[in-house]
């Protein structure tokens, strides 16, 4: 019934939670597995403008600082996919299991990746990391129910 689900991770207690249920899922069905997790920087972010040394209509690079700033964040994404990989496998070695990173708003992002690669299912953690990102990465969860034609589970 679900040939390919998707997982949209963040380092969550709930993420964490919904790729134990995929996999759970995935081993009855004889599922492919694809760990997804989005990075909200990108290069949009590497330039801003001051008006103090341009007009508002030009833009100059960033301090070096920030550009070193989006390179780590994007090395711990794919530190903690390595590692959630790991684990998947550990847990259900007989899956095909895969991880993508990709850079966009998160929703909009994952509900083109179950778009595009013809996904089944998505398993997604109720919300995110705690704090304000709590609150904006629920609104994700809520986003991708309400923006895809593929049944969601979503997993507390």
């Amino acid at each position: 019934m679900f040939s390919k689900i998707l997982v949209p991770v963040d380092g969550s207690p709930q993420a964490h939670n919904a790729l134990i249920k995929a996999l759970e899922i995935a081993k009855i069905h004889g599922s492919e597995v694809e760990i997804l997790h989005v990075t909200t920087f990108s290069e949009e972010y590497t330039s801003y403008e001051s008006s103090d040394n341009v007009s508002s209509s030009e833009a100059i690079s960033p301090p070096e600082w920030i550009a070193e700033y989006i390179e780590n964040v994007r090395e711990n994404d794919e530190n903690m996919l390595n590692e959630t990989l790991k684990y998947a496998k550990h847990l259900a070695p007989e899956l095909n299991i895969k991880t993508k990173l990709l850079t966009g708003k998160a929703a909009e992002t994952i509900i083109a990746e179950a778009d595009e690669g013809e996904f089944d299912l998505i398993v997604i953690g109720s919300r995110g990391l705690g704090g304000l990102r709590e609150l904006v990465l629920g609104t994700v969860c809520r986003n991708v129910v309400n923006g895809v034609k593929i049944p969601v589970l979503v997993v507390k």
